[in-house]
This record gives C-alpha cells, sequence and structure tokens, in this order.
C-alpha cells in the first residue's frame, strides 16, 4: 500500500508543480511585457486576474507543501501515523486523502 501511496504522491507533487509553473507565466503582472493599462478598466482586470491567480497558487503551494510532508514522512518511516494521538490512520482514509496527517478521531475533535 505504501508504495502505490507513494507513487500517487509523487505523480501529484510533478502535477502541482506544472500547475505552480503554468499559473506564474499567466499572471498579467508578472509579465515582462506588459504595458501600462489605458483606462481603469484595463487595470481592474489586471489587477483582479493578478488576484486570482496568486489565490490560486497560494493554495497549490500549501497542497504541494503537505505532499512534499507525506512523501518525506514515508521516507522517514512515519508515513500513516496520526499527529495527534501516535495511532495508525486507517487505510481507507490515506487512499482518500494520501496526505492526511491526522486520523479521524483526531480530525474531529
Amino acid at each position: 500500500m505504501i508504495e502505490s501511496l507513494k507513487k500517487k504522491l509523487t505523480s501529484e507533487q510533478a502535477d502541482l508543480e506544472r500547475q505552480l509553473a503554468a499559473y506564474k507565466s499567466e499572471d498579467p503582472l508578472l509579465d515582462p511585457e506588459q504595458t501600462a493599462s489605458n483606462t481603469i478598466d484595463d487595470a481592474i482586470t489586471v489587477s483582479e486576474g493578478h488576484d486570482r491567480i496568486v489565490a490560486t497558487r497560494l493554495e497549490l503551494k500549501q497542497k504541494l507543501a503537505e505532499t512534499k510532508e507525506a512523501l518525506a514522512k514515508i521516507d522517514k518511516g512515519t508515513y500513516g501515523i496520526c499527529e495527534n494521538c501516535n495511532k495508525k490512520i486507517n487505510e481507507a482514509r490515506l487512499k482518500a486523502l494520501p496526505t492526511a496527517r491526522l486520523c479521524l478521531d483526531c480530525e474531529r475533535q
């Protein structure tokens, strides 16, 4: 089971890294060829696009950090252990959420 989850997490890590790179390249405020906006509407559109991309990238970075943490735990041999009560996390939970840090009982609290 651990090997299949490691493979899934590694694939997820690569996908998240690709998404982050794609969103960074789409950010209108990071475009080196961007010119000054001619109208207030143009400035608002650029700003809204930037804000949307920043929020999405922040979420992707969080997911990437969680994925990397789970992979590090696999390497250390501590994967699947609840960070709160130190009991094993149910296999079904790990299959559904490979980055789970808490067992269901601790998550509910």
